[in-house]
């Protein structure tokens, strides 16, 4: 058994529930927590993780009282799965304890094997072998196995997750651009119906599904893909289709062909400036006024602002390329349509305030419970179901009281039970009435909120530059939309951290001055790793943090000089 342990390699993966396999034989990874502080090391290959990161990472704001000893406990069983040939009492090779914590040496793992594949198949796209990039981009993509880190909750198993999901979505758009320039654009509708499906906010699979459609001679249903695209934008986010999605539009509108590989992210290095291609190759001399605009069918005023809103973002960008939007992002008054308009943040709806203090007098207390329910399920917390608890079982007290000793209909007087009863529901009337409008009027984190926060940090992940023209994160400026309250780390004021909850003004000048000296964030653990909040704080503030990446500014290069110089 040990021979073959030693000689057999470990594989791990994260693209799906945890798991390591030696050959072909699945290991046993012990209970939950030591499969969760596998997997902070796997998210760290190679580098030392410390002891206090990975208790921050696993427990979150509740970690058990000794720490250090618990993660000791899981690393020694850990490596009793890993490592058998191990002799106890030597130090641990594969899973080792340094100066910085403890490093995994993985030798397999299948989120870094899933982005050499796209690299090799980025190389054979460059090279012209497209059929063996869209096979190698397909194997790649076949390493998931479904939810990236799944069963695993938590900030930062959060936050890791929606890096490798965007990796993905990444992953698939290149693929669809490698099968669109193959020709294979009838197979390809289907796929990416269920790629737009699964990545609604990807306007490059949107582009390629239209493109897709166009080429197969189903126009119609091409532009019906751009209406159903504009009409979730705007109607989840408030912001117009960005500048590839209309363009794709207008070429398919004047029915013009999309030559090439299907809008490619960026102009490759060796690419001529469109300049070159608008002279024609070898006109007339005749006529070459006249004669120049007739051979340019694709010509480059519909090509070169395609071409050129990518350009400032040049290959040396040290933002990670998983961060960078496939698309270029949507002017800002296609953004906000209609300037100025207020801000939609935390606002409260007066109908509801009304209906909440009108339900107990006008149901003669019985409906006192009725609106605090509808909190409840909403809100979907123990205390404001404990609450609409408390309403009914008053409600049920006051038809007792009323039913267990009535009084004769013709007598002068009510018996001490209805008398009881009717006060009872007197002073129900106007304690849920009172009670009703302040929850409406105060509406916190409703169901509909924390969906908006989604959808903002979905359309933010895949375009941030985007996102920072349409003011997510910015509940200082003037909005057409709402984002459901979130705060964005990187670009909000001090004062508007500070409003957070839970958040006093030092913590958020200090959050402030950070990100300035220290660079911006890139999520929100970080303020737990720069020693500016505590695990606790930070998950109390983290449904409402969002870390928009900043924009990077273009580094101008000096123009060779010409011959006029020399």
């Amino acid at each position: 058994m040990n021979g073959e342990a030693a000689a057999s390699p470990l594989r791990f993966e994260i693209l799906g529930v945890v798991r390591a396999f030696r050959g072909s034989r699945q290991l046993d990874l012990g209970p939950a927590k030591q499969r969760a502080v596998l997997a902070v090391l796997l998210l760290n290959p190679g580098r030392p993780v410390p002891t206090h990161r990975i208790v921050d990472a696993v427990w979150g704001d509740d970690p058990p009282e000794n720490g250090t000893n618990v993660v000791q406990k899981y690393v020694a069983g850990l490596r009793r799965v890993l490592d058998p040939d191990r002799s106890p009492r030597t130090p641990g090779e594969l899973l080792a304890l340094t100066d910085g914590g403890y490093v995994l040496r993985a030798t397999s793992l299948d989120a870094e094997d899933f982005r050499n594949g796209l690299a090799r198949a980025d190389a054979e796209r460059r090279a012209g072998h497209l059929e063996e990039a869209a096979r190698i981009a397909r194997l790649a993509l076949e390493l998931w196995n479904g939810e990236a880190l799944g069963g695993l909750t938590g900030p930062v198993f959060d936050s890791a997750r929606t890096r490798l999901v965007e990796e993905r979505a990444s992953a698939w758009e290149m693929w669809a651009e490698i099968e669109l320039s193959r020709g294979g654009f009838a197979g390809l509708v289907s796929e990416l119906s269920r790629l737009v499906q699964e990545f609604p906010l990807r306007e490059g699979l949107r582009a390629q599904l239209m493109i897709a459609l166009h080429r197969s001679g189903r126009q119609a249903e091409a532009l019906a893909v751009f209406r159903d695209a504009r009409e979730y934008l705007l109607a989840e986010l408030g912001v117009e289709p960005g500048e590839r999605l209309q363009e794709t539009h207008r070429r398919i509108l004047r029915n013009e062909p999309f030559p090439g590989p299907a809008a490619p992210p960026a102009v490759p290095p060796s690419a001529p400036p469109p300049s070159v291609a608008t002279p024609p190759a070898s006109p007339p001399p005749a006529a070459p006024v006249t004669a120049a605009p007739m051979p340019v069918p694709p010509i480059p005023a519909v090509q070169i602002p395609a071409v050129q809103i990518p350009a400032p973002r040049p290959p040396s960008d040290p933002m990670p390329a998983a961060v960078q939007p496939y698309s270029p992002a949507p002017p800002p008054h296609a953004l906000m349509p209609g300037l100025p308009f207020a801000p939609r943040r935390h606002g409260f709806s007066w109908a509801e305030v009304i209906l909440a203090a009108a339900l107990p007098l006008v149901t003669c207390s019985l409906g006192s419970w009725l609106y605090f329910a509808y909190a409840a399920f909403q809100r979907r917390t123990a205390r404001d179901a404990l609450v609409a608890s408390g309403y009914f079982l008053a409600v049920i007290g006051v038809l007792v009281l009323e039913m267990i000793d009535p009084s004769d209909p013709d007598a002068a007087l009510l018996s001490d039970a209805e008398t009881i009863g009717i006060l009872l529901a007197l002073a129900l009337i106007a304690v849920a009435a009172a009670h009703g409008a302040l929850l409406a009027a105060h509406p916190g984190d409703s169901r509909r909120s924390r969906a908006q926060r989604e959808l903002a940090r979905m359309y933010a992940t895949f375009h941030p530059a985007a996102a920072r023209q349409a003011g997510i994160g910015r509940p200082d400026l003037m909005r057409s939309f709402d984002d459901g309250g979130l705060v964005d780390l990187n670009h909000a004021p001090a004062q508007e951290i500070a409003r957070l909850h839970g958040m006093n003004p030092i913590e958020a000048h200090r959050i402030a001055v950070d990100r300035y000296e220290n660079g911006p964030y890139r999520g929100p653990e970080d303020l737990v790793l720069r020693g500016l909040l505590r695990p606790r704080t930070l998950q109390r503030l983290a449904p409402w943090l969002i870390c928009v990446p900043p924009e990077v500014p273009v580094r101008a290069e000096a123009p060779a000089p010409g011959p006029d110089y020399l």
